[in-house]
């Protein structure tokens, strides 16, 4: 699982020429969708801490798989202490790589047990996707996949069993590390 350090890794992604809108809201939802693509190809859920509160929200902007995004309210490095405190509080901290170039952050999560992704590596990974045209251009919908589904599938879907028990059992882990 993904921690990420929202506006600083905005920041960092900010520095790539023509990835991100100019205005600040649009930038936002530009990343989180950029965050939510790496996240479906991966397979790996993320969570996003932001500073201060949503202001105003497209509709949808917020609503991505394996994407949760929480606004810090104000204050201070609130997203900063947000990320550190989910951290440090959850059960295998190894599990978590957390998204930041904040040397404070960085430290106290990789203390913690996390493993750290600068920012910017994170950023260079989301740009390099981008230019290589494997994520959605701003405000694309991706398709999805067509036909009946393969070898692989069949045996990942014999291995769990009852999908809806293994989609509450996902449910429970992750809200015990949140």
């Amino acid at each position: 699982m993904y921690v990420v350090d929202g506006y600083n890794l905005q920041h960092a992604l900010a520095r790539h020429k023509g990835l991100l809108p100019a205005d600040w809201g649009r930038a936002r939802a530009r990343l989180l969708e950029l965050l939510a693509h790496l996240a479906r190809r991966e397979s790996v859920n993320m969570r996003v801490f932001f500073d201060g509160t949503p202001g105003q929200l497209s509709p949808g902007e917020l609503n991505h798989e394996r994407l949760q995004v929480t606004f810090c309210g104000d204050g201070p490095e609130s997203a900063d202490r947000a990320v550190r405190e989910h951290v440090e509080s959850a059960r295998n901290a190894a599990r978590l790589r957390v998204v930041s170039s904040d040397s404070a952050v960085a430290t106290a999560c990789r203390l913690a047990g996390a493993r750290i992704m600068p920012a910017q590596d994170m950023a260079a990974r989301l740009a390099k996707l981008s230019v290589q045209g494997r994520t959605p251009r701003a405000g694309a919908q991706e398709k999805p996949a067509r036909g009946g589904i393969g070898r692989l599938e069949r045996e990942m879907l014999d291995e769990i069993g009852d999908l809806k028990q293994f989609e509450q059992n996902i449910l429970r882990e992750l809200e015990d590390q949140g």
